[in-house]
């Protein structure tokens, strides 16, 4: 890959080449534009969030939290009526997914064979234990940020966050088109 320079990219650009296949400053133009989306992406939520403005915010984190304790207060009667099934099918996909996988074992070495099908059933029930672990983790997390979210824009420093925003929509929007 050739590394080029920022002014030569956008001559490339302009001349309909793509600078796709190029480095810029060391780091493949793939990048930039995905950086470049990335960043789009978070200015464009940031101003969203900020023109909704912080009573809907309020509202829509009293909604979510009230979702989430009917939830909470809910999966052990959930757990119990579905949790059989839904336990009995994930221990089938994942032990299938994980036996599936091929490990080279010496034939001179008896007994290594079971001490791998050990540690594949331990790869399940630790698999089967973490997968609800995760999921309840992430709906905790999503709560706790939408229930502080309304309070970043009231901040009297919160002008900071929307000329961050706004420079980070720029930015990201020009490494994108010069990606392209």
């Amino acid at each position: 890959m050739a590394d080029i320079g920022y002014f030569e990219a956008w001559q490339m650009w302009l001349d309909g080449r793509s600078t796709l296949g190029n480095d810029l400053f060391g780091l493949p133009m793939i990048w930039w534009g995905r950086a470049g989306k990335i960043a789009a992406f978070v200015s464009g939520m940031t101003i969203l969030l900020d023109i909704a403005g912080t009573e809907r915010l309020v509202s829509f984190a009293d909604r979510l939290h009230a979702v989430v304790q009917a939830f909470w207060s809910r999966a052990l009667t959930y757990s119990f009526s579905i949790g059989a099934f839904v336990l009995a099918f994930a221990w089938v996909a994942i032990w299938d997914n994980v036996w599936s996988i091929e490990l080279p074992v010496p034939a001179g070495l008896p007994g290594l064979g079971v001490l791998v099908g050990l540690l594949k059933a331990v790869v399940v029930a630790a698999l089967l234990c973490l997968a609800p672990l995760a999921v309840a983790g992430t709906i905790l997390l999503i709560d706790k940020v939408c229930t502080r979210l309304p309070t970043i824009f009231t901040h009297p420093r919160a002008v900071h966050l929307r000329v961050v925003a706004a420079v980070l929509l720029v930015a990201g929007f020009h490494f994108d088109l010069l990606a392209s």
